[in-house]
């Protein structure tokens, strides 16, 4: 029976909740706000496949067909409808358009609410649209990995997207390789706590006196960069701000309150888990920066052959051009190296039951965030100075 003794060994992945003949695990969230499994013991008949499951508890190969050298572009679709709506520039949409065209099934991300963030299924591309722009929670995965393996089984060709750790978990879950599965991952950040996020929430809803019924991450409404996010009211209302003017924004990019797990990933590396996967290329000045005018530029690193064909599949609908690897690297390093663990997470969460949000924010997360807007200043520009000196642009 799995036993959640070390939580930096549990990402949320929802594997073992998919492959229990019992259904006898639920995930639950725990008291910082993040999910992890418990086992109805009184069902349970200690069959051991959700210890066998679980990828961050085994050194098991889980993928292949990696390419010899990986590929790097930065590109962007060149439907500028879409990249409006998306949160970089487009790229899942062309993938999935690819896989819908040849009558298969896209398994994204939908949020419906402010909390209410899962994976669905997709059949056509009206329902993909529900997949565009980013998330930022972790989602529900509920029974979604079994939903997949039916449709491999019947010999659907399947796009699974989600972040590295749901993609380890899928291909944890189905046990061997499939010809028709196609995987996409998302550079990831991290996942921050649903709870805090509440918390965060709740402060808003009493400072402005009306409920908050949505939030849009990413909010391109006065262009890509700096990206901004907005929170509508039940009245119809809204408020917008950049990213790095957001409370909850601050602390999740100063990785207060990031899980557990996070701050050990094993799949923020290259090669990366998925056959492709997408990025923001923040600090790019090469030269699609000048045409994009702003809408949205993402990083594509190719890693296997399906991802490969993927690309070629696409790559008349992008604006696009091949850079190297050590220029993704110096721009994205989530791409290759999991976040730093903040001295300060312990602390925040020991007093979360006693102070706001606001309290705890000011006490550890405001005065670390100015000075990091000056370092950020300082970084800015000796990239560009180093990027005309590579002549990458």
């Amino acid at each position: 029976m799995l036993e959640i003794t070390d939580k930096s060994k549990c990402c949320g992945c929802s594997a073992c909740i998919n492959i229990c003949p019992k259904n006898c695990i639920k995930m639950k969230l725990d008291n910082e706000g993040f999910e992890y499994p418990y086992i109805d013991i009184d069902k349970c008949i200690n069959c051991k496949l959700c210890e066998k499951v679980c990828h961050l508890n085994s050194n098991k190969k889980l993928k292949d067909g990696y390419l010899n050298e990986f590929e790097y572009y930065a590109a962007y679709n060149k439907d500028k409808n879409i990249v409006k709506k998306s949160s970089s520039g487009g790229i899942f949409w062309l993938i999935a358009q690819d896989i819908i065209r040849n009558e298969g099934i896209v398994y994204g991300v939908k949020q419906i609410s402010t909390y209410s963030i899962y994976h669905d299924r997709a059949e056509n591309l009206e329902q993909c649209e529900k997949f565009l722009g980013s998330k930022y929670l972790q989602s529900d995965i509920g029974f979604t990995l079994k939903k997949v393996k039916i449709d491999l089984e019947e010999g659907k060709k399947v796009l699974f997207t989600g972040t590295p750790c749901q993609i380890a978990g899928l291909y944890s879950f189905l046990g061997k390789e499939y010809e028709n599965l196609f995987t996409c991952d998302i550079v990831c950040h991290g996942v921050p706590s649903k709870r805090v996020f509440k918390e965060y929430i709740s402060e808003i809803e009493s400072e402005y006196n009306k409920k908050v019924i949505n939030v849009k991450w990413r909010d391109k409404v006065k262009g890509w960069n700096p990206n901004r996010v907005t929170l509508y009211f039940e009245d119809g209302t809204w408020i917008t701000s950049p990213s790095q003017d957001n409370k909850f924004q601050r602390g999740f990019l100063d990785n207060t309150y990031l899980r557990n797990s996070c701050y050990k990933c094993k799949y923020a590396k290259i090669p990366r888990i998925a056959d492709i996967s997408l990025a923001d290329f923040w600090g790019y000045e090469g030269k699609l920066k000048k045409e994009n005018d702003n809408a949205g530029l993402s990083i594509i690193v190719v890693s296997t052959l399906k991802g490969k064909m993927l690309f070629e599949n696409i790559k008349e609908n992008l604006k696009y051009h091949t850079v190297s690897e050590e220029y993704v690297k110096s721009k994205s390093r989530h791409v290759y190296i999991h976040p730093k663990v903040n001295h300060d997470r312990e602390r925040f969460f020991r007093e979360i039951d006693e102070k706001s949000f606001n309290e705890l924010y000011e006490k550890y997360i405001s005065n670390k965030t100015k000075l990091k807007k000056i370092k950020r200043k300082i970084r800015h520009t000796f990239d560009e100075v180093t990027d005309k000196l590579r002549g990458e642009n």
